[in-house]
């Protein structure tokens, strides 16, 4: 039976789904996938190995029967592989992995952890599983959340909102270290892939053990757009159209004829949710905190990472001094 032989565990917004994409078009490599749209994010990321994080069973494949079944398709000695980019956040996963296939091969994705996080977010709130439109306001509700207090109504998983537990990296990173060998184990950086895309790939695949002299096409992926302010409502409108009789006939028809109305009306009313942008001072302090988790991951890499404490959106004479705790 076919059986996947490396895993792409995350991070999260590191380009993962991008590079999950890049992979599947290797003649000699395999990853579920699915053109249904219903089902294409169970056969990417079926959630398995994890079940520490707390994931609803109908959105994750939990048996190991039902996993291997994703690989039935796989071509003769193609090399199997798989992706679910929230496995870096489990602790329980790599020992599961491991136990699983004892030579898998890990594939790791980063970015910086301001960053990050203020992507992380703003994903959340794509979803609504993040009711807090201001990012500092999210952070600060921390604590809370930790205990069960002041959760949205339907969170992803448990740790989804604990945003800087979920970025300090190096401690994930080591964790697969210390299961798999660092040997085993490819982290790569974001920047590097959208830098230099086939560089960074050669060096994947010659990890993977496949050719590398095939050239992938690369693109962006799963790249979430400005929210606009009435995002929620119509997320939710639309979930409600889809489980009511005759409601995706009309979703179909409003999209078609009204929307752009609704639109244009609706965007002059309500200024925009989310921009993936950073109040400058916030972001100063964060770079702050972060720093010394920045030079601990540099140090694990062996890589200089101090450009990550550089500041993306400079504080401008007409920024006050407010602070987020």
């Amino acid at each position: 039976m076919n059986r996947p032989t490396f895993f792409l565990v995350g991070a999260a917004k590191c380009g993962t789904t991008a590079l999950y994409e890049c992979l599947r078009q290797h003649p000699g490599i395999f990853m579920p996938h699915s053109e249904d749209p219903a089902r294409y994010w169970l056969h990417k990321e079926p959630f398995h190995f994890c079940g520490d994080l707390g994931i609803a069973e109908w959105l994750r494949v939990v048996n190991d029967d039902d996993y291997l079944k994703l690989f039935e398709e796989a071509p003769e000695g193609a090399v199997c592989g798989t992706a679910t980019a929230w496995k870096i956040y489990s602790k329980e996963a790599p020992a599961r992995i491991k136990e699983f296939e004892p030579n898998a091969k890990i594939v790791i994705m980063l970015r910086p952890p301001v960053t990050w996080m203020r992507s992380w977010h703003h994903d959340l709130l794509r979803y609504a599983y993040e009711d807090k439109v201001s990012f500092g306001e999210a952070l600060a509700m921390e604590e809370d959340r930790k205990e069960g207090k002041n959760l949205p109504r339907r969170p992803a998983f448990a740790g989804c909102l604990q945003y800087r537990e979920a970025a300090r990296f190096s401690e994930q990173v080591e964790r697969y270290y210390q299961v798999f060998g660092q040997e085993n184990v490819f982290v790569g950086l974001r920047e590097d892939f959208e830098k230099e895309p086939q560089t960074f790939l050669k060096g994947l695949l010659d990890f993977l053990g496949v050719d590398s002299s095939v050239e992938l096409e690369v693109s962006r992926e799963n790249d979430s757009p400005t929210l606009r302010g009435t995002h929620h409502f119509d997320l939710a409108v639309g979930r409600v159209m889809d489980r009511v009789p005759g409601g995706k006939g009309l979703k179909k028809f409003f999209h078609k004829s009204l929307e752009a109305k609704y639109r244009r009306f609706t965007d002059k009313i309500f200024a925009p949710m989310s921009d993936k942008k950073i109040d400058s001072i916030l972001e100063e302090e964060l770079l702050e905190e972060f720093e010394s988790e920045v030079a601990k991951l540099g140090k694990l890499l062996g890589r200089d990472l101090s450009h990550w404490n550089e500041p993306r959106f400079p504080r401008s004479e007409h920024d006050h001094d407010h602070h987020y705790h």
